[in-house]
């Protein structure tokens, strides 16, 4: 979740650099460029990290997560109207409950959440070969029609319920049948991690010597999240972290809260009209030091959004028994 605050702060409020930047300056160039590719894996991190686990749907934990998510939305409208610094407004108040095209990645969550049962089942019931087969695929068809010729609209770039589904059959299958190159030690993961982090810098600044279109187009589609480099970069990051042996109630307490981060920087009402421009002057002020003095920066608005979300945690407290078992019954019922 830190990853997604860096990528946040990075290209989404910077934009790529530019060619003329890479030629004006490129040590800044570079050091935008690899923050980027270190903290691009993110979100597939995210999926993956479901599928390592496995989710199992439960009525508590789809309405905990879509109270967190109404919480924050509802919530920080209801702020930004009280100080006047938003207006009331129909799209206002959809996007309190994701009905805008702004949030994609709850509305994607939840399919894939959804679609977990059907997932495990096909990771228990199958045959290791098949599975095997349906990824590889599935990789090479998203690689070939997303990633290289940008050809189909439902992958979008990753940003999709479909990319979801490969990224967590992915960690599911590593997780069950531990292939050899799964196994390997975490000191090796973390080197490939760092290694395809560089590639794909390396990559994007050496196609800069070809021009200005070739440029963009490279550097757009190295940072796309169906790029097979930052899968496998994901994959690895997750992979070594799955074998160091860590137990805190510190990490265990953050971790409870790490989704409100996004939710609150990402907010509809606060993202572009708060967060980027703040990052924009940051940056105006520190020039390439930003991507080291930004980093207590994003800390303490990680910080702030854990402590927001004991609000919502000691709500949810209250309301969980009575709007499970609504649900429960409904469900029954039908």
């Amino acid at each position: 979740m830190f990853l997604v605050l860096l990528v946040h702060a990075d290209f989404h409020s910077l934009g790529a650099p530019a060619l003329t930047d890479v030629q004006a300056q490129p040590l800044d160039a570079a050091v935008r460029i690899a923050v980027q590719n270190v903290s691009i894996v993110c979100v597939n991190v995210f999926v993956l990290i479901s599928g390592w686990f496995g989710i199992r749907p439960k009525v508590r934990s789809i309405t905990a997560f879509l109270f967190q998510c109404l919480f924050f939305l509802i919530g920080i409208y209801a702020v930004m109207l009280a100080a006047g610094w938003a207006q009331f407004s129909l799209n206002g108040v959809e996007g309190c409950f994701l009905l805008t095209k702004l949030n994609w990645f709850p509305k994607a969550y939840l399919v894939l959440y959804m679609l977990a049962p059907a997932l495990n089942a096909l990771m228990e019931q199958a045959p290791r070969g098949q599975v095997r087969l349906i990824l590889v695929c599935f990789f090479l068809f998203q690689t070939v029609y997303d990633w290289v010729a940008g050809a189909t609209d439902y992958l979008a770039s990753g940003y999709s319920p479909l990319s979801f589904i490969g990224l967590y059959l992915l960690a599911r299958y590593a997780r069950v049948y531990r292939p050899r190159w799964a196994a390997l030690s975490a000191r090796a993961d973390a080197g490939i991690y760092f290694l395809l982090v560089l590639l794909c810098t390396a990559v994007q600044l050496a196609s800069s010597l070809a021009g200005g279109f070739v440029y963009a187009h490279v550097t757009a589609r190295m940072v796309y999240y169906s790029n097979p480099a930052v899968i496998a970069a994901a994959l690895y990051l997750l992979l070594a972290f799955s074998k160091l042996r860590l137990q805190s109630r510190a990490v265990n307490w953050f971790a409870a809260s790490s989704f409100a981060v996004f939710l609150l920087h990402t907010n509809p009402n606060v993202i572009n009209s708060y967060f980027r421009p703040f990052c924009q002057r940051l940056y105006e002020l520190w020039g390439t030091a930003y991507f080291v003095l930004i980093l207590p920066v994003l800390a303490g608005i990680f910080l702030v959004s854990v402590l927001l979300d004991q609000l919502r945690i000691r709500a949810w407290r209250r309301l969980e028994s009575p709007v499970a078992h609504f649900f429960e019954r409904l469900l029954r019922r039908s």
